[in-house]
């Protein structure tokens, strides 16, 4: 009677085996499409993308502390150009409370704040809400033991959480440190080279200044002191949309941000993202004609910014 039992299970299983075999053979398992960036936190649900958007967007303005800096409509800005992308939209937003601790730990953490979130459709018609997690940026920016850092982690997954009534995910970060960092020091002073930045991206066609973040100012309206930082984010959608419409978490990279600033030896720097660091980030495999013209483009802005002043 055991040996029959024993026979018996075996032979059921060998059955469900081939069973889920042949179902795999014939039926190809759906694509996984959630996003797989390193260093993000994510949502994805099936509410409406401007739903979400707009939920996102009452919580920040109900919070006294929180400024809201820019919004960009990277479909609109796509579609103003002749070009083509599913809902795609980025708000940048700021506490200087929070945020200004981080700056004073590395300066350089100014290029990838303040925080931003975006909202986007993915290839199944999902709502996916996603950020670059505060690991990341302690990580590429060696930020050390700074006590805001964990009210930042909490304040993105309680907005997000609060908006879709989901929980986040959080992809791990590789960043290390410096990486995908271009920096380049100024024969300039502070407000020459910033200046110089400006004049040259308002004599670029096709090229839009969204928002520029006075770190610095802001700080200083919080009782807190930091050396002179100044960002600027700006962008060509002819050059960015194609590489959202292949990977649309870049969207979290896009526009371009430049950073200017001051250390306390007095020397002046300006960094900004590779784009070819942030393609290998968001995968983007499919147009390295446009990540080279914009890299030229970029290295051309800051020597304007870093070249002697006649």
């Amino acid at each position: 009677m055991k040996t029959r039992t024993i026979t018996a299970l075996l032979f059921s299983t060998l059955l469900l085996s081939t069973a889920c075999k042949d179902d795999n053979d014939n039926n190809t398992p759906p694509q996984n499409n959630s996003p797989e960036t390193e260093g993000i936190g994510y949502v994805e649900t099936n509410d409406t993308p401007s739903s979400i958007y707009n939920a996102i967007i009452t919580i920040l303005n109900n919070n006294n502390e929180i400024g809201i800096v820019a919004e960009v409509d990277h479909a609109l800005n796509a579609e103003n150009n002749g070009l083509a992308l599913d809902f795609t939209r980025t708000i940048y937003f700021g506490n200087p409370n929070l945020g200004t601790p981080v700056m004073q730990s590395n300066i350089q953490a100014g290029l990838d704040l303040p925080q931003r979130i975006t909202v986007y459709t993915d290839e199944d018609g999902d709502t996916v809400v996603t950020y670059n997690s505060i690991d990341y940026i302690i990580n590429r920016h060696a930020i050390g033991n700074v006590e805001t850092t964990d009210m930042i982690k909490n304040a993105l997954a309680n907005i997000v959480n609060t908006a879709t009534e989901k929980d986040v995910t959080i992809n791990v970060s590789n960043a290390e440190q410096d990486q995908g960092i271009i920096s380049l020091a100024s024969d300039n002073d502070f407000n020459s080279t910033y200046s110089s930045i400006i004049d040259k991206l308002n004599s670029i066609d096709n090229i839009t200044i969204m928002a520029e973040l006075d770190h610095q100012a802001n700080a200083q309206s919080v009782d807190f002191n930091l050396m002179p930082a100044k960002l600027i984010i700006f962008g060509n959608p002819i050059l960015g949309t194609p590489l959202m419409v292949e990977s649309k978490t870049a969207a979290l990279d896009l526009p371009q941000k430049m950073l200017v600033y001051e250390n306390n030896n007095g020397e002046v720097f300006i960094i900004y993202n590779d784009p070819f660091y942030m393609a290998d980030r968001h995968d983007i495999d499919n147009n390295n004609e446009t990540l080279t013209t914009i890299s030229n483009a970029l290295q051309n802005i800051a020597n304007a910014g870093a070249s002697p002043v006649d």
